[in-house]
C-alpha cells in the first residue's frame, strides 16, 4: 500500500494538496498542530473516496512531539512514498521588534522541525523498489529574495532552498525525488499570523496567487520530476536577476513599488 506524509495539512495549501492526493494514495497521513481542523481535511478527503485517513496532531516545535509522530507512522505504515514538508509561518517584521520566542517558533516549525522529521521519514523511503518516492518542501520566494521584514523568515527559507538542494544530491542513489516549490504570496491563512494588519497582503494583491494552483503544481512536481518551481514566474526571474545584480537587487526590493510592509 502507498502512502502520502504531509504536515500543516489542517488548513490552506496543505489541505489542498491533500485533497488532490486523495486518490493517488491508499493511506493519507495528515499532521498538524489542530486536530479539529486536521479532522475537517481528513472528512473531505473519505467522502471524496480516500481509502484510509490518519490524523495526526503534531507540533513540529515539539521534538517529543515530532519523535512521537515518526514512531507511529514506522510501527503502523512501515514506508512513505510521498513526504510534503507544508507546515511553515512567519513574522512580518523587524528584528529588532521580534522576540526570542518568534524567532525560535519561525525556525523550528519552518526549518529544523522539517529538517529533524524528514530525518525520520527517510528510513521508509529510501531504496523503493520501481518508482520512485518524492519529498515536496514547501520553501519560499522569500528563500530566493529577501526583504525587509523578514529577516527570520526569509533565513528560514534560505534554509529549507538550500537543505532541498543539498538532500536531493544525497538521495539521487537512494531512489528518492526531492522537489522544491516557491510560492509568492498566496491566498492563505498564513498572512494571519504573518501581518495581521492586512498591509502587505493589500498592497500585494496583484501579486497573491490562488493555493489551488500551487496545490496542482506541487503534484506536477512528482509528475515530471521537476527540481524546482517559481511562482508566479515573475518573481521567479527577478530572483535570478537579484543573483546576477545584487547591488541593483537591493535597491528594487527596498522600493516603496515592491517593499509593501
Amino acid at each position: 500500500m502507498t502512502t502520502a506524509v504531509i504536515t500543516g495539512a489542517g488548513s490552506g495549501l496543505g489541505r489542498k494538496i491533500a485533497i488532490l492526493n486523495h486518490t493517488r494514495y491508499d493511506n493519507l497521513v495528515l499532521i498538524g498542530r489542530n486536530s479539529e481542523k486536521l479532522n475537517e481535511t481528513g472528512r473531505i478527503c473519505i467522502a471524496r473516496g480516500t481509502a484510509r485517513v490518519f490524523c495526526l496532531a503534531c507540533d513540529l516545535t515539539d521534538e517529543n512531539q515530532i519523535r512521537q509522530t515518526a514512531k507511529w507512522i514506522t510501527s503502523q505504515l512501515g514506508t512513505v512514498d510521498l513526504l510534503v514538508n507544508n507546515a511553515g509561518l512567519g513574522y512580518f517584521e523587524n528584528l529588532l521588534d521580534q522576540s526570542f520566542e518568534q524567532i525560535d517558533r519561525t525556525f523550528a516549525t519552518d526549518l529544523t522541525g522539517m529538517i529533524k522529521f524528514t530525518r525520520l521519514m527517510l528510513p521508509l523511503m529510501v531504496d523503493h523498489v520501481g518508482k520512485a518516492a518524492d519529498i515536496i518542501n514547501i520553501a519560499s520566494i522569500a528563500g530566493k529574495i529577501a526583504t525587509a521584514k523578514t529577516t527570520t523568515y526569509a533565513s528560514a527559507k534560505f534554509g529549507v532552498v538550500g537543505f532541498s538542494n543539498a538532500l536531493r544530491l544525497e538521495m539521487q542513489s537512494r531512489n528518492i525525488h526531492v522537489h522544491t516549490i516557491n510560492p509568492g504570496p498566496m491566498d492563505t491563512n498564513f498572512f494571519s499570523i504573518a501581518d495581521p494588519s492586512g498591509k502587505y497582503l493589500k498592497g500585494v494583491q496583484q501579486f497573491v496567487i490562488d493555493s489551488d494552483q500551487v496545490a496542482e503544481l506541487a503534484i506536477k512536481s512528482v509528475n515530471e520530476n521537476l527540481r524546482e518551481i517559481n511562482v508566479p514566474r515573475v518573481m521567479g526571474f527577478g530572483a535570478i536577476l537579484y543573483t546576477l545584480f545584487p547591488t541593483m537587487g537591493d535597491l528594487i526590493v527596498n522600493s516603496p513599488l515592491i517593499n509593501r510592509k
